[in-house]
């Protein structure tokens, strides 16, 4: 049976619900608004993201540690990118009025390019969706013979970048129930199926 968790600081107004101490669950975070299988409750880090046009956003790692295995979650949340860019001391390529728009666009590929420079045997690199919100997959073979699965998301309606990521040990059975496990949610905590319009954006249902 799937146990509901909800974990959000108290200083966010969200309520908590305990987890499940041992094996997966779905893991809901309504202020951050997914869902995704988690193998034990996450622990929760606030952090500021450089963007690829050099801006700083608030962000969070959801992140779980299990021997040598890690599986996170980075949201980084661009709900204030305008005036965030409005007040940013800006180079040249980055002084367009679109600037703030272009910047949260950019942010799947700037996420999929950091997982390659890390080094390492790209398995799998392609375009894919979750729920028709686009973004892209990767699989890679580290140094250490290591794993590691990541799925990057930008969904426009929540004004939020997801970013999965799972390494595991070589001799740990894939991933994919974390990588391909992604929800998104709306306000209120239902899951959001999407629609793609022939423009290619996603909509409400």
């Amino acid at each position: 049976m799937r146990v509901w968790s909800i974990l959000l600081a108290a200083s966010l107004g969200v309520a908590s619900v305990p987890a499940q101490s041992q094996g997966w669950f779905e893991y809901v975070n309504i202020a951050d608004r997914f869902g995704v299988n988690f193998p034990a409750e996450p622990t929760v880090e606030e952090f500021d993201y450089q963007s690829e046009f050099d801006a700083f956003y608030p962000a969070r790692h959801y992140r779980v540690q299990r021997g040598p295995d890690l599986f996170m979650v980075t949201v980084v949340d661009f709900t204030n990118a305008e005036r965030i860019h409005a007040e940013m001391d800006k180079t040249e390529a980055a002084s367009g009025a679109n600037s703030w728009i272009n910047d949260q666009r950019a942010s799947v590929a700037r996420a999929a390019r950091q997982f390659r420079q890390r080094g390492g045997e790209v398995t799998y690199d392609a375009w894919g969706h979750i729920d028709l919100v686009e973004g892209h997959q990767l699989q890679m073979t580290n140094a250490d013979r290591s794993r590691t699965y990541a799925g990057i998301y930008f969904n426009g309606n929540s004004r939020r970048l997801y970013v999965l990521e799972a390494t595991i040990a070589p001799t740990a059975p894939p991933a994919g129930q974390f990588q391909q496990s992604l929800r998104f949610l709306d306000d209120d905590g239902n899951r959001v199926r999407y629609r793609l319009s022939p423009n290619g954006c996603s909509l409400e249902p």
